[in-house]
């Protein structure tokens, strides 16, 4: 697996972001070139339309949506890495060693930030409309856009859709490593599922999802979605891969629960011993807005972010 942290570079200073560091991959830019220039053939002002959707709009979009799983692990007592912004999404390298009911509280947190910010441009959308038509009765229809005025309302139009598009598809797409896949985990190990069913079951429902977006991707020509797709069905082999090795205590997305039981037995054979160590970081993400939990040291070995975190 690519270490995603290498070619990327600092956003700006991490005192900007709540003390985090945000850093920006190179790949980013190139998938933004070649979408805008693509777009060229579309006339008008559409080179310009997805220059502001998909660079800065989108960036401050993803950026939000992980501070807003990094300020959520912050509060249930986690601490925070860095945030990296890719062409996928973003990815938060976040670590806590609290149960399944904190860590379904750090997979909402994400999704949960496109409400305001969904708000925010509807706010902006119904100004927009009243410049260029001179009414306030808004929709999401897109116009196309031939002047700045439409320009306007259809940079609003695409920022609502987008917003609405990562909160559904994070939340209620059930597959690992999105934030429905882990909150489908975390519900279970709350409901006391064993930790190598609820792998098995994440992993049959995953899967079939991954083939279906990638399939989908291929019959839209969406370059993107394609990835997406290949992407969770990847993830989806690595926690299949752990799975039937019985390392599932080096997965991302168990390391917190087995740092519990192993707290659990030490505290059970030696009350005074000083307590357990704190997890390693993890990465929240993957695709927009996803996320990965603590990942226990020697999994992969070779996956290692700057701040030292390892990724599944």
């Amino acid at each position: 697996m690519i270490d995603l942290s290498s070619g990327s570079f600092p956003l700006f200073p991490s005192r900007c972001c709540f003390g985090i560091p945000v850093r920006l991959h190179y790949l980013f830019i190139v998938f933004l070139a070649l979408q805008v220039v693509g777009s060229i053939l579309y006339g008008g002002l559409w080179p310009l339309y997805w220059f502001l959707l998909l660079g800065p709009i989108l960036l401050v979009t993803v950026l939000v949506h992980e501070l807003g799983h990094s300020l959520a692990a912050r509060q249930v007592g986690g601490r925070v890495e860095g945030i990296l912004l890719w062409p996928l999404g973003g990815l938060a390298f976040i670590g806590h060693d609290k149960g399944p009911k904190a860590d379904m509280w750090v997979a909402f947190a994400g999704p949960l930030t496109h409400i305001p910010m969904t708000a925010f441009w509807v706010g902006l959308l119904i100004a927009a409309t009243y410049i260029a038509y001179g009414t306030t009765a808004i929709q999401l229809a897109w116009p196309y856009p031939l002047t700045y005025k439409n320009l306007g309302v259809a940079v609003c139009v695409g920022s609502i859709l987008l917003n609405i598009s990562l909160f559904a598809f994070n939340l209620l797409v059930p597959a690992y490593p999105l934030d429905g896949g882990r909150i489908l985990v975390d519900s279970l190990l709350t409901c006391g599922v064993a930790e190598r069913k609820t792998a098995l079951i994440t992993c049959c429902v995953a899967a079939p999802i991954a083939v279906g977006i990638i399939v989908f991707g291929c019959v839209k020509f969406q370059v993107i979605t394609i990835l997406v797709g290949l992407w969770i069905l990847w993830s989806t082999w690595q926690l299949f891969d752990c799975y039937r090795k019985n390392l599932l205590a080096q997965h991302p997305m168990f390391a917190f629960t087995a740092n519990q039981n192993a707290a659990a037995v030490h505290m059970a054979t030696q009350p005074a011993a000083a307590p357990a160590q704190p997890v390693n970081p993890f990465a929240y993400g993957g695709t927009p807005g996803s996320y990965q939990p603590p990942v226990v040291q020697g999994y992969p070995a070779a996956q290692q972010s700057p701040a030292g975190a390892g990724r599944v």
